[in-house]
């Protein structure tokens, strides 16, 4: 208790709003958003990420053949799950996931050293190359981004809620809560997914969990632009989380969260 007392003391004596600002922090960085290939040529750039919008229903590979690129550790929890959908979701994703990083380092799908944070993240093992990347699911669509900055994508498909202030009460901050509902009914859709998949995107870039939802504060008001408003414990501590949000010809909210640059752009491409 006293070690975290002092680790909490020494986090805000650095920063009162959990935030590093420091002054070389890069400008502008963009997400390029894509359809999703077969094959994943780009190269990377140290000023952009890349990420790619996937159809599940339509993936650009079958998820037969991409079982096959997945460790016999992966194909076993795949075929553990029970649910069809869920199963689909997980090879379709994963699959795709190692033949873009197996692209970048210039090896076999299913020799990319992964290895899991406490909170399940996966993450490059080893002395591999400091790329980041992250992976988000909603009902029919997936998002596979990598970059070289810690970074963290959500994507949830915008749909009536049932008692939305509920559930803002119980997984949002008391301010997010507060701010929610200071919104005129109109707004509550629309708030309460750029609250949830920017908070979502945060603690994915942070390695962390949804137990930590509560302890940082975003922008819920649609009408202003999304920022991370405050953070309050040292686990999603960065040099600055900055977001971006948008949403898909489908009507699924995005939100993207990256650390240390200045400002962040999503340039989609194509009809998405």
């Amino acid at each position: 208790m006293t070690s975290r007392i002092a680790t909490l003391q020494a986090f805000s004596k650095a920063n009162r709003h959990g935030l590093a600002t420091p002054a070389d922090r890069p400008p502008a960085l963009t997400v390029r958003l894509q359809a999703s290939p077969r094959h994943f040529a780009s190269i990377l750039d140290a000023h952009e990420i890349f990420a790619w919008l996937i159809n599940l229903e339509a993936p650009p590979e079958s998820s037969e053949r991409l079982f096959g690129l997945l460790t016999t550790d992966e194909q076993s929890r795949a075929l553990r799950y029970k649910i069809a959908k869920a199963r689909e979701q997980f090879v379709i994703g994963r699959g795709l996931l190692r033949r873009l990083l197996g692209e970048y380092l210039a090896q076999e799908p299913q020799t990319v050293p992964l290895c899991y944070l406490p909170s399940g993240k996966p993450v490059l093992a080893g002395n591999s190359p400091p790329i980041h990347f992250n992976v988000t699911h909603t009902d029919g669509w997936a998002i596979v981004a990598v970059g070289y900055h810690r970074l963290g994508v959500d994507i949830e498909r915008v749909r009536p809620v049932t008692d939305v202030v509920g559930l803002v009460s119980r997984y949002f901050s008391h301010i997010e809560a507060e701010d929610f509902r200071r919104l005129p009914e109109p707004y509550h859709t629309a708030a309460f997914f750029r609250g949830w998949t920017c908070k979502e995107a945060v603690i994915k870039a942070a390695g962390a969990t949804v137990a930590y939802l509560a302890d940082f504060d975003v922008e819920v008001n649609p009408q202003f632009p999304p920022c991370v408003k405050a953070v309050r414990d040292p686990v999603l501590a960065s040099t600055g989380w900055v977001l971006a949000e948008w949403r898909t010809s489908a009507n699924a909210a995005v939100a993207f969260a990256v650390e240390g640059v200045e400002q962040l752009v999503i340039q989609p491409e194509g009809n998405l």
